[in-house]
Protein backbone atom coordinates (compact mmCIF):
# COMPACT_ATOMS: atom_id res chain seq x y z
CA UNK A 1 0.00 0.00 0.00
CA UNK A 2 2.34 2.88 1.26
CA UNK A 3 0.06 5.68 -0.80
CA UNK A 4 -2.91 4.65 -0.39
CA UNK A 5 -3.61 6.16 3.25
CA UNK A 6 -2.29 9.24 3.44
CA UNK A 7 -4.90 11.17 5.91
CA UNK A 8 -6.32 9.83 9.17
CA UNK A 9 -8.40 11.26 11.69
CA UNK A 10 -8.91 9.67 14.97
CA UNK A 11 -11.90 9.82 16.80
CA UNK A 12 -10.63 9.97 20.70
CA UNK A 13 -8.33 10.66 23.63
CA UNK A 14 -7.66 7.91 25.42
CA UNK A 15 -3.91 5.79 25.66
CA UNK A 16 -4.52 4.32 22.24
CA UNK A 17 -5.54 7.19 20.38
CA UNK A 18 -2.74 9.17 22.06
CA UNK A 19 0.12 6.48 20.69
CA UNK A 20 -1.66 6.40 17.06
CA UNK A 21 -1.33 10.22 16.79
CA UNK A 22 2.37 10.31 17.44
CA UNK A 23 3.27 7.11 15.61
CA UNK A 24 0.89 8.24 12.15
CA UNK A 25 2.22 11.49 12.52
CA UNK A 26 6.28 10.64 13.17
CA UNK A 27 5.26 8.12 9.97
CA UNK A 28 4.56 11.81 7.62
CA UNK A 29 0.80 10.87 7.32
CA UNK A 30 -1.61 13.79 7.95
CA UNK A 31 -3.55 13.42 11.25
CA UNK A 32 -6.44 15.17 12.78
CA UNK A 33 -7.38 14.24 16.20
CA UNK A 34 -10.99 14.92 17.46
CA UNK A 35 -12.97 14.22 20.94
CA UNK A 36 -15.70 11.24 20.72
CA UNK A 37 -17.27 13.92 23.24
CA UNK A 38 -18.31 16.70 21.07
CA UNK A 39 -20.22 16.73 17.48
CA UNK A 40 -17.13 15.55 14.69
CA UNK A 41 -17.33 17.89 11.90
CA UNK A 42 -17.87 16.39 8.17
CA UNK A 43 -14.82 17.15 6.80
CA UNK A 44 -13.03 15.10 9.34
CA UNK A 45 -15.39 12.37 8.59
CA UNK A 46 -13.68 12.67 4.81
CA UNK A 47 -9.94 11.54 5.87
CA UNK A 48 -8.31 7.97 3.98
CA UNK A 49 -8.89 6.41 6.87
CA UNK A 50 -11.27 7.01 10.04
CA UNK A 51 -9.91 5.67 13.61
CA UNK A 52 -12.27 5.20 16.47
CA UNK A 53 -10.15 4.98 19.69
CA UNK A 54 -12.33 4.75 22.43
CA UNK A 55 -13.51 1.99 24.74
CA UNK A 56 -15.22 -1.11 24.08
CA UNK A 57 -18.46 0.20 25.45
CA UNK A 58 -18.86 3.24 23.73
CA UNK A 59 -18.01 2.13 20.22
CA UNK A 60 -21.58 1.03 19.31
CA UNK A 61 -23.03 4.58 20.84
CA UNK A 62 -20.26 6.62 18.55
CA UNK A 63 -20.66 5.13 15.54
CA UNK A 64 -24.48 5.31 15.26
CA UNK A 65 -23.81 9.03 14.98
CA UNK A 66 -21.54 8.21 11.59
CA UNK A 67 -21.74 8.24 8.16
CA UNK A 68 -18.87 7.49 6.55
CA UNK A 69 -18.22 8.22 2.49
CA UNK A 70 -17.21 5.49 0.45
CA UNK A 71 -13.77 6.96 -0.29
CA UNK A 72 -12.98 6.56 3.55
CA UNK A 73 -12.34 3.45 5.46
CA UNK A 74 -13.61 3.27 9.09
CA UNK A 75 -11.74 1.03 11.38
CA UNK A 76 -11.66 0.44 15.39
CA UNK A 77 -8.89 -0.83 17.85
CA UNK A 78 -10.88 -3.13 19.78
CA UNK A 79 -9.36 -6.61 20.80
CA UNK A 80 -12.63 -7.82 20.88
CA UNK A 81 -15.82 -6.12 19.32
CA UNK A 82 -16.57 -7.46 15.86
CA UNK A 83 -15.32 -5.40 13.04
CA UNK A 84 -19.00 -5.59 11.17
CA UNK A 85 -20.67 -3.45 13.69
CA UNK A 86 -19.41 -0.44 11.40
CA UNK A 87 -21.14 -1.81 8.63
CA UNK A 88 -24.08 0.80 8.89
CA UNK A 89 -21.90 3.43 8.65
CA UNK A 90 -19.16 2.82 6.52
CA UNK A 91 -18.96 0.56 2.87
CA UNK A 92 -15.05 0.06 4.26
CA UNK A 93 -14.21 -1.31 7.44
CA UNK A 94 -12.16 -3.02 9.64
CA UNK A 95 -10.08 -2.97 12.57
CA UNK A 96 -6.40 -1.85 13.60
CA UNK A 97 -5.86 -3.47 16.94
CA UNK A 98 -2.70 -2.93 18.72
CA UNK A 99 -1.77 -6.06 20.98
CA UNK A 100 -0.26 -3.99 23.80
CA UNK A 101 -0.93 -2.48 26.97
CA UNK A 102 -0.26 1.00 25.86
CA UNK A 103 0.22 3.93 28.54
CA UNK A 104 0.50 7.42 27.43
CA UNK A 105 4.44 7.75 28.85
CA UNK A 106 5.45 5.14 27.01
CA UNK A 107 8.10 6.50 23.72
CA UNK A 108 6.69 5.98 20.53
CA UNK A 109 9.83 3.81 19.81
CA UNK A 110 8.91 1.01 21.55
CA UNK A 111 5.65 1.02 18.47
CA UNK A 112 7.95 -0.99 16.35
CA UNK A 113 8.00 -4.08 18.44
CA UNK A 114 3.88 -3.79 18.83
CA UNK A 115 1.70 -6.10 17.12
CA UNK A 116 -0.79 -4.80 14.69
CA UNK A 117 -3.95 -6.60 13.81
CA UNK A 118 -6.09 -5.75 10.77
CA UNK A 119 -9.02 -7.09 9.22
CA UNK A 120 -10.70 -5.22 6.79
CA UNK A 121 -14.73 -5.67 4.95
CA UNK A 122 -12.70 -6.68 1.01
CA UNK A 123 -9.31 -7.37 -0.20
CA UNK A 124 -8.66 -4.08 -1.06
CA UNK A 125 -9.33 -2.73 2.77
CA UNK A 126 -7.04 -5.66 3.92
CA UNK A 127 -4.30 -4.46 1.54
CA UNK A 128 -4.36 -1.02 2.14
CA UNK A 129 -4.85 -1.52 6.44
CA UNK A 130 -1.62 -4.04 6.13
CA UNK A 131 0.02 -1.63 4.20
CA UNK A 132 -0.32 1.53 6.77
CA UNK A 133 0.79 -1.24 9.66
CA UNK A 134 3.52 -2.45 8.23
CA UNK A 135 4.49 2.04 7.83
CA UNK A 136 3.86 1.82 11.70
CA UNK A 137 5.32 -1.58 13.42
CA UNK A 138 7.21 -4.29 12.11
CA UNK A 139 4.97 -7.00 13.33
CA UNK A 140 1.86 -6.88 11.06
CA UNK A 141 -0.70 -10.20 11.35
CA UNK A 142 -4.17 -10.30 9.15
CA UNK A 143 -7.10 -11.58 11.42
CA UNK A 144 -10.28 -12.80 11.38
CA UNK A 145 -12.77 -11.36 13.83
CA UNK A 146 -12.88 -14.85 15.41
CA UNK A 147 -9.10 -15.28 15.58
CA UNK A 148 -8.80 -10.93 17.08
CA UNK A 149 -10.97 -12.15 19.69
CA UNK A 150 -9.67 -15.59 21.09
CA UNK A 151 -6.12 -13.24 20.90
CA UNK A 152 -7.61 -10.12 23.01
CA UNK A 153 -8.37 -13.51 25.72
CA UNK A 154 -5.30 -15.11 25.84
CA UNK A 155 -3.70 -11.61 25.94
CA UNK A 156 -6.17 -11.23 29.39
CA UNK A 157 -4.60 -14.44 30.42
CA UNK A 158 -0.95 -13.42 29.85
CA UNK A 159 -0.94 -10.06 30.90
CA UNK A 160 -3.89 -8.88 32.73
CA UNK A 161 -3.88 -11.90 34.88
CA UNK A 162 -0.36 -12.42 35.53
CA UNK A 163 -0.01 -8.35 36.40
CA UNK A 164 -2.63 -9.01 38.84
CA UNK A 165 -0.79 -12.07 40.59
CA UNK A 166 2.54 -9.52 40.21
CA UNK A 167 0.49 -7.36 42.69
CA UNK A 168 -0.55 -10.04 44.92
CA UNK A 169 3.26 -11.08 45.17
CA UNK A 170 4.42 -7.59 46.07
CA UNK A 171 1.91 -6.87 48.56
CA UNK A 172 2.41 -10.11 50.09
CA UNK A 173 6.40 -9.36 50.21
CA UNK A 174 6.04 -5.81 51.46
CA UNK A 175 4.47 -7.03 54.57
CA UNK A 176 7.94 -8.93 55.46
CA UNK A 177 10.05 -5.79 54.13
CA UNK A 178 11.41 -8.11 51.40
CA UNK A 179 12.07 -5.85 48.15
CA UNK A 180 10.24 -6.99 44.70
CA UNK A 181 12.85 -7.01 42.68
CA UNK A 182 14.03 -10.06 44.60
CA UNK A 183 11.15 -11.61 42.19
CA UNK A 184 12.52 -10.00 38.94
CA UNK A 185 15.56 -12.79 37.70
CA UNK A 186 12.62 -15.28 38.46
CA UNK A 187 9.96 -13.28 36.53
CA UNK A 188 12.23 -12.83 33.80
CA UNK A 189 13.05 -16.43 33.37
CA UNK A 190 9.49 -17.46 33.22
CA UNK A 191 9.14 -15.67 30.49
CA UNK A 192 11.93 -16.46 28.34
CA UNK A 193 11.37 -19.96 28.84
CA UNK A 194 7.67 -19.49 27.81
CA UNK A 195 9.23 -17.57 24.64
CA UNK A 196 11.51 -20.86 23.62
CA UNK A 197 9.06 -24.07 24.99
CA UNK A 198 6.25 -24.93 25.38
CA UNK A 199 5.12 -23.34 29.19
CA UNK A 200 3.14 -26.20 30.37
CA UNK A 201 6.54 -28.31 29.78
CA UNK A 202 8.72 -25.88 31.93
CA UNK A 203 6.00 -25.55 34.72
CA UNK A 204 7.54 -26.33 38.34
CA UNK A 205 6.43 -25.44 41.76
CA UNK A 206 4.29 -27.60 44.11
CA UNK A 207 0.92 -28.25 42.16
CA UNK A 208 2.99 -29.49 39.30
CA UNK A 209 4.94 -32.31 41.51
CA UNK A 210 1.52 -32.76 43.43
CA UNK A 211 3.04 -31.99 46.86
CA UNK A 212 0.40 -31.96 49.24
CA UNK A 213 2.25 -30.79 52.16
CA UNK A 214 3.66 -28.14 50.70
CA UNK A 215 0.15 -26.73 49.18
CA UNK A 216 -1.89 -26.72 52.43
CA UNK A 217 0.93 -25.44 54.55
CA UNK A 218 1.43 -22.69 52.01
CA UNK A 219 -3.02 -22.20 52.23
CA UNK A 220 -2.62 -22.09 55.95
CA UNK A 221 -0.49 -19.20 55.78
CA UNK A 222 -3.20 -17.21 53.05
CA UNK A 223 -6.34 -15.93 53.64
CA UNK A 224 -9.03 -14.34 51.90
CA UNK A 225 -8.53 -13.74 47.91
CA UNK A 226 -5.25 -14.55 47.89
CA UNK A 227 -6.09 -18.45 49.46
CA UNK A 228 -8.47 -18.69 47.30
CA UNK A 229 -6.33 -17.95 43.83
CA UNK A 230 -3.75 -19.86 45.28
CA UNK A 231 -6.36 -22.73 45.75
CA UNK A 232 -7.79 -22.34 42.39
CA UNK A 233 -4.49 -22.13 40.41
CA UNK A 234 -2.79 -25.39 42.03
CA UNK A 235 -6.00 -27.04 41.42
CA UNK A 236 -6.00 -26.46 37.89
CA UNK A 237 -1.78 -27.32 37.50
CA UNK A 238 -2.45 -30.89 39.43
CA UNK A 239 -5.52 -31.72 37.48
CA UNK A 240 -3.68 -31.21 33.71
CA UNK A 241 -0.24 -32.87 34.82
CA UNK A 242 -2.53 -35.20 36.29
CA UNK A 243 -4.02 -36.29 33.27
CA UNK A 244 -1.10 -35.63 31.28
CA UNK A 245 0.73 -38.42 32.94
CA UNK A 246 -2.55 -40.62 31.87
CA UNK A 247 -1.94 -39.84 28.22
Amino acid sequence: MPGRIKSVTIIGSGNVAYHYFRIMTEKGLIVRQVSSRMDIPPEALMSDLVVIAVRDEFITRLVSRLRIGDDSTLVHTSGFIPSDCLKDSARNYGCLYPLQSLKKNQDTDFFNNVALCICGSNRQIRQDLKGLAKRLSSTVYELSDSQRQCLHIAAVFCNNFTNHLFGIAKQMLEKESIPFSILFPLMESTVHKAENEDPFDSQTGPAARGDMNVILAHLQRLDGDEREIYGVMSEKIMHYHKNREKE
